[in-house]
């Protein structure tokens, strides 16, 4: 008898604290959830939406304020977001994705798949390879400023921005209409990192050459559908208009939905929800319910450090603890994306407005970042976690 009430009191104890623990999460859930939106209204920060997946699955999301302002429509987590440079990592993807069927070799010579020739001025007989341009080390120039390239980042009416193929030729070739000899630094290829939203929209043209169809049709034809992400592209006439946030720039001034000549760098427009599928996909070895975009080799390939200064992988960007990850952020947008590959554990912040870098959307120090991440670390193993506090202790103290 009394063993069997031994056996009830220890049932009871485990459901008591099993109770207990749901009901602190939903404390600090509360907590949560109140300080992001503190931190919203101080930022001026119209909406968010937010997510953290595990494995194969969303694990938590939130929506926070307002998509529409104006017509006081609430963010959820299939709100449509502009997602800055995050769009940089389905390029490296579609490429990768050529990479992986032997139609391209990233350490050829780009020239060897162009219908032009593509050249450093100053290095005229030093290849660029596609590496080259996943690493942003192939010596072409951002541009940081629009002076430095003239008209490279005027806005066009949405989807209404010059063709690929145009823009190339216009900016990167000797004698093209745009062309600068600045659009080429004095830098040679493979030697230093240069961060080039340029060098970026040279390599889906070189995907939508190679590959014979459009860059955003390849990248639907061939990540979208496959990710089961129908809303998501870069053009703005694929998506339910209901859907997509209004853009807004400081003090919660709207702008209308633009597109620029580097679209493929920084135009593309998703939901957390349906980002979510992309994130995992890398998360699992390049597979998603069971369509794979990527081998697990190739993932190993475009994960690995280039450049250990700044942790440039082929486009990604690994930090301190393993995490992988890329920021954006332009007029009507801020994003961040990460993912930790040995927890299987990521997390995706969008928001439609363009903050500063170093925000509060962005590691190390950024606050809703610090308050995601933690809620993120919630879901990994506690000896994961002790690794990662660990590491973080040293360099706080070695590297401060």
């Amino acid at each position: 008898m009394r063993k069997i009430a031994l056996i009830i009191f220890s049932v009871l104890a485990i459901f008591q604290h099993q109770i207990w623990l749901k009901n602190q999460g939903a404390s600090e859930s509360l907590d949560l959830d109140g300080e992001i939106r503190k931190e919203m209204a101080d930022q001026k920060i119209p909406s968010m939406a937010a997510c953290i997946v595990k494995a194969n699955e969303i694990v938590w999301k939130r929506a926070y304020g307002y998509a529409d302002l104006d017509n006081h429509i609430q963010a959820t987590s299939e709100t449509i977001y502009l997602l800055a440079s995050v769009s940089k990592l389905v390029v490296v993807t579609a490429v990768m994705q050529l990479a992986e069927s032997g139609v391209i070799d990233i350490d050829e010579d780009i020239n060897r798949y162009l219908p032009f020739q593509v050249r450093n001025s100053n290095y005229p007989d030093k290849k660029i390879s596609a590496r080259m341009l996943l690493t942003h080390t192939s010596g072409i120039a951002g541009p940081e400023t629009d002076e430095e390239l003239p008209g490279f980042y005027d806005w066009h009416p949405a989807d209404s921005a010059p063709p690929l193929g145009e823009t190339m030729m216009d900016y990167l070739l000797p004698g093209g209409l745009r062309y600068v000899p600045a659009v080429w630094k004095n830098i040679k290829p493979g030697q230093q990192e240069l961060y080039s939203n340029l060098g970026a929209t040279l390599l889906a043209y070189l995907v939508e050459f190679v590959s014979g169809e459009d860059y955003n049709s390849y990248c639907k034809n061939h990540i979208f559908l496959p990710l089961e992400m129908p809303g998501t592209s870069h053009i703005v006439h694929d998506l339910d208009a209901d859907k997509i946030a209004t853009w807004y720039i400081d003090n919660y001034a709207s702008i209308p939905h633009y597109s620029r000549r580097d679209y493929p760098a920084g135009q593309l427009k998703s939901s957390v929800d349906e980002f979510s599928h992309f994130l995992m996909a890398y998360m699992n070895e390049g597979e998603y319910k069971g369509k794979k975009i990527l081998n697990e080799s190739t993932i190993d390939e475009v994960l690995k450090i280039h450049n250990p200064a700044s942790g440039v992988c082929l486009t990604w960007r690994c930090t301190i603890g393993n995490w992988y990850g890329h920021s954006g952020g332009v007029n009507g947008a801020s994003s961040y994306v990460e993912f930790h590959r040995q927890a299987k554990v990521g997390l995706i912040i969008f928001a439609n407005v363009f903050l500063e870098k170093g925000s509060t959307l962005l590691p190390p120090r950024g606050k809703i970042y610090s308050l995601i991440r933690k809620e993120a670390n919630r879901f990994r193993s506690p000896n994961e976690t002790d690794r990662e506090s660990y590491k973080k202790k040293l360099h706080d103290r070695f590297l401060r």
